[in-house]
């Protein structure tokens, strides 16, 4: 008796481990991080379906390259980069660049680095060499605050496979626009002030702006200024020019031109734009040396993120024709103090949050739309 229960246990415990061995064998692994990095936080399902599985978003080594790690313009694009960062586990080294020659050094430093993707700002014009580099290191290239359409060998980068796409504005619409306002205001002495040519496209684009205002106008312009020693071409600018009644400026003019302006008395009496910022560009509204400020390469920088993200996750949004997108959004002029304060406050933390743009990534959304995040570009506003 006691022989048949140990043979009947016996079967059962077999039986038991049999029914264990056949158990569920359809569960998915979680995606994989980049191996230096550790996964973020589960992201929900961005459509609030619950009977989908919460996905773990792996986290990589992002390279973000400016032309200038200081002031205003870089705080909100490295906040709103950081937001994004933080939210999917990655991390961020920096590198900076004004001239093409630092641009492809700290390109070739990030990728010696070992990070996984690069998000270039403002590097116009190298794009081609940019992304030679990358590919050579396996790393894949974003940029923002720059139209790589009109760059030499767009058609053939843009194809190249570590090419994950752009986020750019019309730099020669608002500048064309900036000085149509400043001339209908009054202003016939227009001068120029700047970086020299060939160092961004972006810089280019806005002195083609501005220049073609003022020929619709029949004017010329008064004076070019464009140096890389800005404040002494900032102060030959007004001890040559005097009567100069607006100044266009493709950069940051609040550290260059603020303050010679306030202290040669032509606060309310002169018209200043700024790009870029990186001084008080509220105090130079409320002093009457500002009037037009450009706002918008931080909301360009996030959406960038969301490209480069995408690809380094095997899921590049791409358009019909199956490369890369690159995506044209509005500026913001911004014409008061107020305006301006509103801005910044509105950039704390990135123009978007990571519930806005969560829906993009399309490894913890399938249905990720790129017409619907083109959409959200193109209503950027202030």
């Amino acid at each position: 008796m006691k022989k048949k229960l140990l043979v009947a246990l016996s079967l059962l415990l077999a039986f038991s481990l049999v029914l264990a061995a056949c158990g569920d064998k359809t569960a998915k692994p979680s995606p994989s991080p980049s191996p230096s990095q550790t996964p973020s936080s589960p992201s929900p399902s961005p459509s609030g379906d619950e009977g989908k599985e919460e996905v773990q978003l792996p986290g990589f080594h992002i390279g973000l390259m400016v032309y200038t790690n200081s002031g205003g313009w870089f705080d909100r694009i490295y906040d709103g980069v950081k937001t994004l960062a933080d939210a999917t586990g990655s991390t961020i080294s920096l590198a900076y660049g004004a001239t093409p020659d630092e641009a492809i050094k700290g390109v070739e430093n990030l990728c010696a680095a070992g990070v996984d993707g690069i998000l270039c700002m403002a590097t116009g014009g190298l794009s081609h060499r940019l992304l030679q580099i990358c590919e050579e290191y396996g790393v894949y290239y974003a940029a923002a605050n720059n139209n790589l359409l009109q760059e030499e060998g767009y058609e053939t980068f843009r194809k190249n496979p570590y090419y994950a796409g752009s986020v750019y504005s019309d730099d020669e619409l608002i500048s064309y626009e900036i000085v149509k306002s400043m001339v209908e205001k009054g202003a016939t002495k227009v001068a120029f002030f700047g970086l020299p040519p060939g160092i961004s496209a972006a810089f280019d684009n806005r002195f083609a702006g501005a220049n073609r205002a003022l020929e619709e106008k029949g004017l010329s312009v008064l004076t070019e200024a464009r140096s890389f020693v800005m404040p002494e071409a900032a102060q030959n600018l007004l001890t040559q020019y005097p009567d100069v009644e607006a100044i266009f400026s493709a950069v940051d003019s609040s550290n260059y031109l603020y303050q010679p302006l306030i202290t040669g008395g032509y606060g309310g009496k002169i018209q200043l734009s700024c790009f870029d910022d990186g001084g008080d560009v509220a105090s130079g509204f409320r002093q009457g040396v500002v009037t037009h400020a450009v706002e918008g390469p931080n909301a360009q920088a996030q959406l960038a993120f969301i490209l480069l993200y995408n690809a380094l996750t095997g899921n590049k949004m791409v358009t019909s024709e199956g490369v890369p997108a690159d995506i044209l959004m509005p500026y913001v002029l911004l014409t008061s103090a107020e305006e301006y304060e509103n801005y910044v406050k509105r950039s704390e933390g990135g123009i978007y949050s990571w519930d806005e743009l969560k829906e993009f990534i399309t490894l913890a959304n399938p249905d990720a739309d790129l017409a619907k995040f083109t959409a959200l570009a193109q209503s950027f506003s202030k």
